[in-house]
């Protein structure tokens, strides 16, 4: 058995062995969730077991959800926002970046180029989360239940990427405002294109180089038009499960508790999963030993060094304060009060 098929049901068994215990005569409700992409390691590693089997295990089979990714659902993600307010899906998935467009205070989670680790992301999504919970709530109606991320977002290349120069002038596909800025800085020209156009798109020449999550852009086979990886992670794409306020509001108060509680272990268990899932990708993308999870390859890889990393951090300050300044003043102060204070940054008041 594979190590990473150990991992969530360890990670379960330790956060809940004390819950079970406790259980009380929950009423009998079943919530519709739309969670992430169903083609997603994630998803069938950890949403899944924890919707389907997780919290129907601790509620002693009364409180269920049916569970739906994204693609089944029909939705496209920016819009789960007001379909959860307006109480058509009651528990929902999305990704701040997605719906950052309703509200720039949601793009500070995930500014690029500022985490350079899965771990370094992990503290500015628990540093921050006090300010996107009071931010959902109070502007857009909804209760924040937990923090979720993907992959670090990677440049997946036809053409040999070797330095941080090799990428000027090369026509890189992006997703949101900020990453396309970070591209324009190290003097490559952003393409906005959906992900199913990638690999036509780089075999026509439409596009040079693609970011993606470095587990996406592998399960997709990228790595057959791209054999060059520049593993410079741009953002993680951290999203959020999040339930409409005016539904959580309705809910009894055991029931409240035990989303609350079990929203944690989900959390907890997709950050240490995505971790895994990160380790495992790179390995397969260059045909490592450690490859788990996801498809052989043999693309070649590149990092930042120690000066082109100072480079780009100089270039994420840059786009960090000019968010601020779309952000506004208390937006800015907050954030240094939070993810600034965790990752020694200050934007400029």
């Amino acid at each position: 058995m594979k190590l990473s098929s150990l991992l969530i049901p360890l990670a379960f068994g330790a956060l809940l062995g004390t819950s079970l215990a406790r259980a009380q005569d929950y009423p009998v409700m079943r919530f519709n969730v739309v969670g992430g992409g169903s083609h997603n390691y994630t998803f069938r590693a950890v949403e899944q077991p924890f919707w389907n089997q997780t919290l129907p295990a601790r509620s002693q089979g009364r409180v269920t959800a049916q569970l739906l990714g994204l693609s089944e659902s029909g939705l496209k993600g920016p819009e789960i926002i007001r379909l959860m307010r307006f109480g058509a899906v009651d528990i929902g998935m999305g990704v701040f970046a997605f719906v950052a467009g309703d509200d720039a205070t949601f793009e500070g989670v995930d500014l690029p180029g500022l985490a350079d680790t899965i771990d370094t992301a992990h503290r500015v999504a628990n540093a921050y989360k006090p300010v996107l919970e009071q931010r959902m709530a109070e502007r857009h109606g909804i209760k924040l239940l937990a923090t979720v991320p993907y992959t670090a977002q990677v440049f997946f290349c036809r053409d040999a990427v070797h330095s941080l120069a090799d990428l000027k002038g090369r026509k890189v596909r992006t997703r949101g405002r900020n990453m396309a800025e970070l591209v324009k800085a190290m003097g490559a020209a952003p393409v906005t294109l959906p992900f199913a156009e990638v690999v036509t798109a780089m075999q026509t020449g439409v596009i040079d180089c693609a970011i993606t999550g470095i587990g996406s852009g592998n399960a997709a086979k990228w790595y057959d038009v791209a054999g060059y990886l520049y593993n410079l992670p741009v953002d993680w794409s951290i999203g959020f499960y999040g339930i409409g306020l005016k539904r959580w509001q309705q809910l009894p108060p055991e029931v409240q508790q035990l989303l609350q509680v079990q929203s944690q272990v989900l959390e907890q268990a997709l950050w240490q999963a995505t971790a895994n899932e990160n380790r495992y990708a790179q390995a397969c993308n260059v045909g490592g030993p450690d490859c788990q999870i996801h498809h052989p390859a043999h693309m070649t890889a590149s990092a930042p060094t120690a000066a082109e990393k100072q480079t780009l951090r100089q270039a994420a300050l840059t786009i960090a304060n000019d968010w601020g300044k779309r952000c506004g003043g208390p937006c800015v102060a907050r954030w240094n009060a939070t993810v600034g204070d965790a990752i020694g940054m200050r934007l400029a008041p």
